[in-house]
């Protein structure tokens, strides 16, 4: 008895540095992966959160830091290895950076039993910090943001043109790809903050609700489901000023308006498919369906009626009436 107590903490802390070094290993794979081929890859980056997220409902922020401190130690020493040791303390800190934030905030989630509180916590210290990170850059390299984006597709639509026109797509189309291009190399220009926030939500997203799917049957994890998500009341008044200010302000002002309107689009967006997730995990009881579900709602015009159902929730509180409409039946 007293030989099996002596081995039980052992045992324990063996588990748990097995957990941190998969967890770092595959936090470093995913990061790798969006290194490797930036655009395709992109969805290493929220990939990349994921193993923190778990670790840390499942054994505590602790282990969930030093497996982000050793992912991105990973990324560097493979990146000083093959040559690259200009970018590799910058590779290995964004790397870090992508695991830990999440891993941060499911630990908080699970601190405090609020998971939707913690996301939106997450969401917006993650926009902010992303925001912050381009424009040290931009100032570091003496351009601004929007110029260096322009200047991206100053240098991406020719090619994409003179790609277009060797397939034999016609006159009209390649005017058409044209002008589409055009309109995003300014909108780019003008509303990058609030695209790089728009993207850092749904990016969130995934690390934060897949790393607490995957952690279950932890306690924290049970309680941070996705169809449970819920956004305050405060919310909605920020995004109808955000909204009426992007209209009304005048031009100058209207990418500071933009840039935190898009992202708390995204945001209730994410909070109506929640709000679909649960009465779907109801109704369609076959996963591909649900997966159906969710990539027709994601398409206009059916994405914009997705985000007014996350609007509206605070109000209306859609999951409470449809499960009374349902008992009633």
């Amino acid at each position: 008895m007293t030989q099996a107590r002596d081995e039980e903490p052992s045992s324990g802390t063996a588990s748990t540095a097995r957990e941190i070094a998969l967890a770092a290993g595959l936090s470093a794979l995913a990061f790798a992966l969006f290194l490797a081929l930036p655009l395709v890859g992109a969805i290493g980056l929220p990939l990349a959160g994921i193993p923190p997220v778990r670790l840390a409902h499942r054994r505590g922020a602790v282990a969930a830091l030093m497996a982000s401190a050793l992912a991105g130690a990973l990324v560097a020493a493979v990146a000083l290895a093959t040559g690259d040791g200009t970018d590799a303390w910058m590779r290995g800190a964004l790397a870090t950076g992508t695991a830990v934030l999440p891993a941060v905030f499911a630990s908080i989630s699970r601190r405090t039993g609020r998971p939707s509180l913690a996301f939106l916590l997450l969401c917006g210290t993650g926009a902010i910090l992303l925001a912050a990170l381009f424009v040290g850059d931009a100032a570091a390299s003496g351009q601004p943001v929007g110029q260096q984006i322009a200047r991206e597709f100053d240098r991406m639509i020719p090619a994409a043109m003179d790609s277009y026109g060797r397939s034999g797509m016609d006159a009209e189309t390649v005017a058409r790809v044209r002008a589409t291009l055009n309109s995003a190399r300014e909108f780019s220009r003008r509303y990058w903050a609030g695209l790089l926030g728009l993207l850092w939500v749904f990016s969130g997203a995934i690390s934060f609700y897949s790393g607490a799917r995957l952690a279950r049957p932890a306690p924290s994890a049970e309680a941070a489901r996705f169809e449970e998500l819920r956004l305050p009341a405060g919310v909605a008044p920020l995004f109808i000023a955000a909204g009426a200010g992007s209209v009304f302000v005048p031009p100058g002002a209207r990418p500071a308006m933009g840039s935190i309107l898009l992202p708390l689009t995204a945001l209730y967006f994410v909070a109506g498919l929640s709000i679909i997730c649960h009465f779907a995990r109801r109704w369609f009881r076959f996963w591909l369906l649900r997966v159906g579900v969710y990539t027709l709602v994601a398409y206009f015009p059916m994405n914009v009626g997705v985000a007014l159902l996350g609007l509206f929730d605070w109000y209306v509180d859609f999951r409470r009436r449809g499960a009374g409409a349902i008992e009633t039946r």
